[in-house]
């Protein structure tokens, strides 16, 4: 079987066009028709259905599962190739959130023995995301978050760093600023500032308030930027629902415990079933080491220290 023809396989299965998909190759529409042609010979079926009138076409149910097997191979080609140009380049790959590794990797920097100048950053806004990423093997070891202690995903070498209490911060004359600790009580009528659907810090926020019975005692916006939250929170009577970790530059919000608060996790995690260069080897074990030491000093650190508090 032909790689590339899988590859343009692929393309034509979305674009449902031959002349389209040579293009997007720069090569010549019979190009494309002899990869499908090949691939229907081989696997002896038709791939897709042509209708001769209207010049439309369809993917056939065989096609669908040739589809999901070209996609995940074309995906672990295009991985592959990446692991062994940076194995070539001595170059390693290291994975965060800006709000948490970035935050934390300048106690992982006076401890690399290794360079730091072949570093290829990956940046997301998600952690879930980011262990979807680990896990296929794209991104060799990132830290990010996750809302219970433990990563039950097959596979998947964690590190535990740190576990952090949700709680509130508000402006300094909110009505809830000057409590030592709130409760549930107190909290019904507020409305919260969350990140929107999609993030751990959601799942984590509205497991929390079912928990409590407060989904329909409070109100609650939602934002793609903690920024953003944080920004509304200093400016108006709503109460922005963080782990302490995630408050940078906002020195001018007050913190308020919460009683029986739920709990933000945040670990080095990587896939220790993937293969990869000696230098990224290198690199990801020196980062273990490093992030084992740390969970440990961190452990010993009632309130974690927070930019501008």
């Amino acid at each position: 079987m032909n790689i590339q023809d899988l590859m343009y396989f692929n393309d034509l299965a979305k674009t449902l066009n031959f002349t389209e998909t040579a293009q997007n190759f720069y090569v010549s529409q019979p190009t494309i028709t002899l990869a499908l042609k090949r691939l229907e010979s081989e696997f002896n079926t038709n791939l897709f259905e042509r209708q001769r009138f209207s010049k439309s076409m369809t993917i056939t149910e065989t096609g669908l599962l040739l589809l999901a097997f070209s996609t995940h191979t074309t995906h672990q080609l295009e991985i592959t190739k990446k692991k062994i140009m940076d194995a070539n380049n001595q170059v390693v790959s290291f994975g965060f959130l800006p709000t948490i590794g970035g935050y934390l990797w300048p106690y992982f920097i006076p401890h690399l023995k290794s360079s730091t100048r072949n570093i290829d950053f990956h940046e997301e806004e998600s952690s879930d995301i980011m262990l979807d990423l680990v896990a296929s093997g794209e991104v060799p070891i990132a830290i990010f978050g996750h809302p219970k202690p433990r990563i039950n995903q097959e596979n998947i070498v964690q590190i535990p760093l740190i576990k952090q209490a949700f709680t509130l911060w508000a402006k300094p004359n909110h009505p809830l600023a000057k409590k030592k600790r709130v409760s549930v009580a107190d909290l019904k009528g507020e409305t919260f500032l969350s990140l929107s659907k999609g993030y751990t810090h959601e799942r984590i926020f509205n497991h929390w308030l079912m928990k409590n019975d407060l989904v329909e005692d409070i109100n609650i916006l939602y934002t793609q930027e903690i920024r953003t939250a944080l920004s509304i929170a200093s400016t108006s009577d709503m109460l922005a629902f963080m782990a302490p970790i995630l408050i940078d530059g906002h020195g001018d919000l007050v913190e308020i415990p919460i009683e029986n608060p739920p709990y933000f996790y945040i670990s080095l995690a990587y896939n220790g079933a993937e293969k990869f260069g000696r230098y990224q080897q290198d690199f990801n074990e020196e980062m273990v080491n490093i992030a084992e030491n740390l969970h440990e000093e961190f452990s010993n650190i009632k309130d974690f220290p927070i930019k501008n508090k």
